[in-house]
């Protein structure tokens, strides 16, 4: 009998502390709640980035990518696969003709209907570009898109120049913001200041230092928990992980140099994040001498120690190091590694003195254009004490990444030598590709980034694209790597990253390949605890 009252009251105690821990965790449990205002401390914003037309990576400015949407975007993994947005689905036959069902009922932020007028006028421009406008960021991703048409109020069909199999994928990187014809007409150049896109925010205050978003309550997808989003501009990554410590922000890019006090701050969280389609590397260009000779190109990639200068230029000798374009992506192939050039900086100084010889002139200082990020100055730093001692002077030029793009990509006289960027190879290798066919439009000329051209290379990628098995694509593009390696077209460095501290409050914040804050889309949705 005892032994049954005992087993009762135990039984008893425990459905009684049971019932106490549901009563206190359901008290204290996190739940999804609207309202609040989210601050995020990001690094950097250019005069033109709000502008559908020119919008730029999201790790340098997330704002955009909650203002516009584009036909279709990335899922929680990152570039796998694109999925819908303004397109609910696609179809194609044969890789030529892709036709696209629009979603219904899309709203821009003015309160018009989104319509497949819209579409075809925001792709046409990248067809051809209205007269007047600065050269479109990603018309070299569209170079093949030969015309648009409206089929009905909600169908669009794209014929593009030859079958192209990763086009979805590239309209997912590349063709992110979907703007209202008029409001791009009526504003011109100003439109970055009264941005309209279809996002889940809409632009509401555009300050130097402050663009501040709010919930545009006609979204389409799912309706955002907080009421603002504060994009606060703060150049130093010293004082931004301070303004995160003290409160002043909620979520923040950060260098990894933050790591330590970031492990150390028991209400902060963090997460480095590799960058899945960026890889930085040294364009050549090949209008200027002697960039356009392979023994000078050949010598500057075994004159410096690359391997160690892109380890050391990262914080705590954390940096990774590319020997080849595709060592980072799903397509790497060993056998690359071959035509890699070893450091060896007496060969690379004889190979100098004789393109001196041959020209009969020195190298002068030549034009190495960057932006003023600390790894990549460090780069420059490194690389210019090294190569300057096998006889090839650099005159390093850091600037806002702004002035960076217009320089490298848009400007016409073309003023640079040398310089770095991150475009990638996923989710399709073409995306870093692209760059260097012949005509693909990337440099303000119309031909490749560098002035880079082998039809070779060229004939590679088109047998990629235009192939029907994923197997064979990638075989194709592992034949164009080769070409570009033995070429010396340039020097791959290493894989972008970012780190991202925010403070425990925040909610929601699902860490992706995208480097970027997505506050608000099919797959995340931020908030913020009391």
């Amino acid at each position: 009998m005892m032994r049954r009252r005992m087993f009762g009251c135990f039984i008893v105690a425990f459905l009684v502390n049971v019932w106490i821990i549901f009563l206190f965790s359901s008290a204290f449990s996190a739940e999804p709640r609207y309202g609040g205002t989210l601050r995020v401390g990001v690094l950097d914003r250019t005069d033109n980035q709000l502008d559908s037309r020119y919008v730029g990576a999201p790790l340098y400015f997330p704002a955009p990518f909650m203002i516009y949407d584009g036909l279709l975007q990335w899922g929680e993994k990152g570039y796998e696969k694109p999925v819908p947005a303004l397109a609910t689905s696609y179809e194609t036959k044969d890789n030529k003709v892709w036709v696209f069902h629009l979603r219904k009922g899309v709203k821009f932020h003015n309160g018009r209907e989104m319509t497949a007028e819209d579409v075809k006028t925001n792709f046409d421009w990248l067809i051809e570009t209205p007269k007047g406008w600065k050269p479109l960021m990603k018309r070299g991703s569209f170079s093949d898109l030969q015309k648009v048409e409206v089929m009905d109020r909600y169908t669009v069909r794209m014929t593009l120049k030859r079958p192209f199999g990763p086009f979805p994928k590239v309209i997912a990187r590349d063709m992110n913001a979907i703007a209202p014809p008029e409001e791009v007409e009526k504003w011109g150049d100003k439109f970055t200041f009264h941005p309209v896109g279809t996002g889940p925010f809409k632009a509401m205050d555009l300050k130097e230092d402050k663009v501040v978003l709010e919930r545009f309550d006609g979204y389409w997808g799912p309706k955002p928990y907080l009421d603002r989003v504060e994009y606060i501009f703060i150049r130093s990554d010293e004082a931004r992980l301070i303004a995160l410590q003290k409160g002043e922000l909620d979520i923040a890019h950060l260098s990894y140099a933050a790591k330590p006090t970031l492990d150390k701050d028991p209400n902060l969280i963090w997460h480095k994040i590799f960058l899945s389609d960026g890889l930085n590397r040294l364009f050549f260009n090949f209008r200027r001498w002697p960039m356009n000779d392979i023994r000078f190109r050949k010598a500057v990639w075994m004159g410096a120690d690359w391997k160690n200068i892109n380890i050391n230029a990262h914080p705590f000798q954390s940096g990774d190091w590319a020997r080849t374009y595709l060592e980072f992506s799903t397509s790497f192939n060993p056998e690359a590694l071959k035509l890699v050039p070893a450091y060896n900086p007496e060969e690379a100084k004889k190979l100098i003195q004789a393109v001196e010889k041959d020209a009969g002139k020195k190298i002068p200082p030549l034009f190495y254009l960057d932006t003023d990020a600390e790894v990549r100055k460090a780069i420059g730093e490194m690389a210019k004490i090294q190569l300057a001692q096998i006889g090839v002077p650099l005159n390093l030029q850091n600037v806002p990444r702004g002035i960076y793009n217009d320089k490298l990509r848009m400007d016409p006289k073309i003023e640079w030598d040398i310089g770095q960027q991150g475009f990638g190879f996923e989710p399709d290798p073409y995306i870093g590709f692209s760059y260097y066919l012949t005509n693909s439009g990337a440099a303000a000329d119309g031909k490749s980034l560098g002035g880079y051209s082998n039809p070779e290379f060229d004939r590679w990628v088109q047998k990629a694209i235009e192939a029907l098995k994923d197997e064979e694509r990638i075989k194709c593009y592992q034949e164009a790597e080769k070409v570009l390696l033995m070429d010396v077209a340039g020097v791959p460095l290493y894989p972008s990253r970012s780190t991202i501290g925010y403070n425990k409050k925040v909610k929601g914040f699902i860490p992706n390949p995208l480097i970027n804050v997505i506050v608000t889309s099919d797959w995340a949705n931020m908030w913020i605890e009391k």
